[in-house]
């Protein structure tokens, strides 16, 4: 997971950097926490509340935020772990099973990540019309959560829950050598 987290934070960091420094007029935002924060999510649990408090801050460093921003995206990044309970009743294995609940598990993510940033964008003076923006300009990096998480859940162990890696990792050295 410590891997991953620092694999997180410099990706959120360069694409960051990049977005402000080469794109700083593009209307939308460019982020690898919904991506990292469903892996992490799957495999690791709760766990995920590490990442997502650090890559909140790498991209609020790297983009110059005030520390309104700070909280805002800290506060949508905690949320996007809401998803882990309703995952957790469902059984982890049949997600990562089906594209299309793994799928709909990256997509509440974004959607909890969403709705975190705008309820902490509302306490510091925002509309209620600003989850639209939210939604519209964050849309690029759910798409690329999607393709990602739809290629990665073929990697053997990724996008699985450690324990149940481990475990089948056992199971399959016994079977080979009783064979």
């Amino acid at each position: 997971m410590i891997l991953l987290t620092a694999l997180f934070t410099i990706s959120e960091s360069v694409v960051t950097l990049a977005a402000t420094r080469w794109f700083p007029a593009e209307p939308y935002v460019f982020s690898l926490s919904v991506l990292f924060i469903s892996l992490i999510l799957m495999r690791w649990g709760l766990f995920a509340i590490v990442p997502a408090t650090v890559g909140a801050v790498a991209f609020c460093t790297v983009s110059g935020g005030e520390p309104c921003h700070y909280i805002i995206y800290i506060a949508g990044n905690l949320l996007a772990v809401i998803p882990f309970f309703y995952f957790r009743l469902r059984d982890k294995e049949r997600v990562r099973k089906d594209p299309l609940k793994s799928a709909f598990l990256v997509f509440l993510v974004f959607l909890f990540q969403q709705t975190g940033r705008w309820l902490a964008g509302f306490a510091f003076g925002g509309t209620p019309g600003d989850i639209i923006r939210f939604l519209t300009t964050d849309s690029l990096s759910l798409l690329f959560a999607l393709v990602a998480v739809t290629a990665l859940r073929h990697a053997d162990g990724l996008f699985e829950d450690q324990k149940s890696y481990l475990f089948r990792l056992e199971r399959e050295r016994k079977e080979q050598r009783n064979i």
